[in-house]
């Protein structure tokens, strides 16, 4: 059985032919098309793909401890579960979570899991009871995707929003402010920007985080396919490993400090896989974590998908995906600032991954997207990126007066990959100033 794990998690490169080489040509693409839209989602890999089919002759639900397949899964589940952790540099306190799709399931089952995420209904029904009630304060970035701020909202805490300062960066001052006069709070911010890309100074948040003796949950979606949190110490991650190359079809991942869930009460879902014995009138839930709140049946193909993901991102390795990234980053902007009447958005010096959100003066972002991959077969990305807030930011928009929700903030924004080469950006620049005479 430890052959068949072996095999599972063998090396998808080749040590011995050009890195690079395989995992562009492992791309599941059209044939002509660039592919520029990796902050919404990764593409498909040959490598993980042919993997993944492998495994499908031995699959099998693995609650069982009877039949081999079922007994060969639970395994993989469990290697899954350690493969991710190293890969995602977690602690030995921190356990795996699998949820959904998504980052945004990893925020709603960590909600569950503290208490706040609380259903519409009963919220209105409830309403009357919580005026009084002392709520958990949650302390959110000024870059959010909705998911870490909007769900927040609606959930049963008081949210307080860190703004950006004159530089337009995360506020560390104001962050001080609020955590001095609300210690014991959760902060819980976005490592990156899924609109800008701009960097979160994590060391410096971690730090005031131990200080005023708050917990921190990063949202890590447009984060961990470009690197892992370095000099932070936080309870709780939000990971999407579909933005990863091979990631998609994987699930959403919470890695969460073991000691921020309750063992003394019920699992957030009291379903099939997390109950220990039950009669008809009693039951009782298994101890062990994570299988206390993976409930029904296992994502397996969604966790395994995940785990290759990031084992391919790590054969490529992280400071080759950094340099590779931030060269092709530079061409970009340089290349960008020729357009006339841009407008990129964010502090153009600070440290960012590869995604850039931009207009340019007359011309509406969604006619320059179509355009784009109509005409030049180039997929980019119009809209607000969910990010309502950080874009009435960006766009100098008064809340107050931007009430017309039919008119919502947007850009194009182009993110990048260490697959991409130069002339892949040049092609995308070249277009851009056609595509731009043509809208003109």
């Amino acid at each position: 059985m430890q052959a068949f794990l072996n095999k599972s998690f063998a090396p998808l490169l080749n040590p011995n032919e050009n890195l690079l080489d395989q995992v562009k040509s492992s791309i599941i693409l059209k044939k002509g098309v660039s592919y520029f839209d990796w902050g919404a989602s990764g593409l498909a890999s040959a490598l993980v793909e042919k993997r993944v089919k492998s495994l499908l002759p031995y699959y099998a639900n693995a609650h069982s401890v009877a039949s081999k397949h079922a007994i060969l899964m639970g395994m993989l589940l469990k290697e899954c579960q350690e493969k991710l952790k190293r890969s995602l540099n977690l602690s030995a306190n921190h356990c795996v979570l699998s949820a959904g799709y998504g980052a945004s399931s990893a925020i709603k089952k960590f909600q569950e899991i503290l208490g706040v995420c609380i259903p519409s209904k009963t919220k209105k029904n409830l309403e009357p009871y919580l005026k009084d009630m002392a709520l958990k304060r949650v302390i959110v970035g000024p870059y959010e995707h909705h998911s870490n701020e909007i769900s927040w909202r609606e959930g049963l805490c008081e949210v307080v929003r860190i703004p950006l300062n004159e530089h337009g960066l995360l506020d560390l001052e104001i962050l001080e402010q609020i955590l001095k006069k609300s210690p014991n709070s959760l902060v819980s911010v976005s490592a990156a920007s899924n609109v800008t890309g701009i960097l979160t100074p994590l060391k410096e948040v971690s730090s005031l985080c131990k200080k005023y003796k708050a917990d921190l949950a990063l949202d890590l979606a447009n984060f961990s396919a470009h690197a892992n949190p370095k000099d932070c110490e936080y309870q709780t991650g939000f990971y999407a490993p579909h933005k990863l190359l091979g990631g998609i079809g994987g699930c959403g991942l919470l890695g969460i400090a073991k000691d921020l869930i309750d063992t003394q009460i019920p699992p957030s879902f009291s379903a099939g896989g997390v109950i220990k014995y039950a009669n008809c009138t009693r039951h009782e839930f298994i101890d062990e974590l994570p299988l206390r709140e993976e409930f029904g049946t296992p994502g397996l193909l969604q966790f395994y998908r995940s785990a290759l993901a990031y084992q391919l991102r790590d054969e490529c390795g992280l400071d080759f995906i950094h340099k590779k990234e931030n060269n092709l980053l530079r061409v970009l902007m340089h290349g960008l600032k020729d357009l006339p009447a841009i407008n990129i958005y964010g502090n153009l010096t600070a440290s960012r991954v590869g995604v850039v959100a931009f207009n340019i003066g007359g011309i509406s972002p969604y006619d320059l997207a179509r355009v784009l991959s109509y005409e030049y077969a180039i997929e980019t990305r119009a809209g607000c990126s969910c990010a309502g807030p950080y874009g009435h930011d960006l766009l100098n928009l008064n809340a107050q007066k931007s009430s017309d929700f039919n008119a919502k903030p947007g850009w194009l924004r182009v993110s990048l990959h260490f697959t991409h080469s130069i002339n892949d950006i040049d092609y995308l620049l070249d277009s851009l100033k056609k595509a731009v005479r043509k809208l003109r």
